[in-house]
């Protein structure tokens, strides 16, 4: 009985998932991505590569002039990749998925539109620059004001 009970008990303890933590997926600093005519970025520093024409066409509403397009990506602490680009309106939000990276937030950062945007990491946030706009603190929910440590202004 005793060998049943010791087998079973390892065979659990076999099917329980293993959690590393804490864990940081965060770049210490962000990359600038230049898209191909075929409007993939690429960055081998991290190994990532995606195709940026539906954000683009999401964005500014063209896919078709692409080649030479600059885009902006920083990933969080959570993992979670931080996009924009010139003349953007926004940041997207994305995760890791077996698709691909799929949108999990837009938050809306400009009126008329970012000039040179830039990120930083300034965990737990992600920090925007753009031009000489007052910098701004995002995180996977939107736009932080520096005294809120994870609240949102959803």
């Amino acid at each position: 009985m005793k060998t049943i009970a010791s087998a079973a008990l390892l065979m659990y303890a076999g099917c329980v998932a293993l959690t590393l933590s804490p864990s940081d997926f965060s770049w210490p600093i962000e990359s600038e991505l230049t898209a191909d005519k075929n409007g993939m970025v690429n960055e081998d520093r991290y190994h990532l590569r995606f195709n940026v024409k539906p954000l683009l066409f999401e964005e500014l509403q063209d896919s078709l002039k692409v080649s030479g397009k600059t885009f902006r990506v920083i990933r969080d602490q959570e993992g979670y990749y931080f996009i924009s680009g010139p003349q953007f309106k926004n940041v997207y939000v994305f995760e890791h998925s077996a698709a691909g990276l799929s949108q999990v937030a837009k938050i809306k950062v400009s009126q008329q539109g970012l000039v040179n945007p830039a990120f930083n990491k300034r965990p737990p946030h992600i920090q925007l620059l753009s031009g000489r706009e007052k910098p701004l603190y995002l995180n996977r929910y939107g736009i932080q004001t520096p005294a809120e440590q994870g609240g949102s202004t959803r």
